[in-house]
């Protein structure tokens, strides 16, 4: 539960937003601009970027953005994904080490 509070405190602001503009849908989604009305700073930037990469918020096209709140409800699915993550960069790290010390990769 502890991850689940950190996402919330962290975040909870632009949950809001998004709540305010009812952009909870692929057919809701809003532009950056609508989100951030009064120009973006590099702490917004920072947090869209995390809440994406955790598809927490979602893009639809190229300029369009939507909060799905059941994935920002779910903080045991963010950090399995997480962990997922990091076991498989563990494995492909040391599978090339293991190839380039048997001389399969040369680079």
């Amino acid at each position: 539960m502890a991850y689940q509070d950190m996402m919330d405190k962290a975040f909870t602001v632009y949950y809001d937003r998004f709540q305010e503009l009812n952009a909870l849908s692929k057919e809701t989604a809003v532009t950056r601009s609508e989100l951030f009305p009064d120009a973006e700073t590099m702490a917004d930037a920072d947090a869209m970027h995390k809440m994406l990469s955790m598809n927490i918020v979602k893009r639809v096209g190229m300029n369009k953005y939507w909060l799905d709140e059941k994935r920002a409800a779910d903080g045991k699915g963010v950090l399995k994904q997480r962990i997922l993550i990091i076991v498989i960069a563990v494995i492909l790290g040391l599978t090339f080490g293991i190839l380039k010390r048997m001389g399969i990769l040369n680079f």
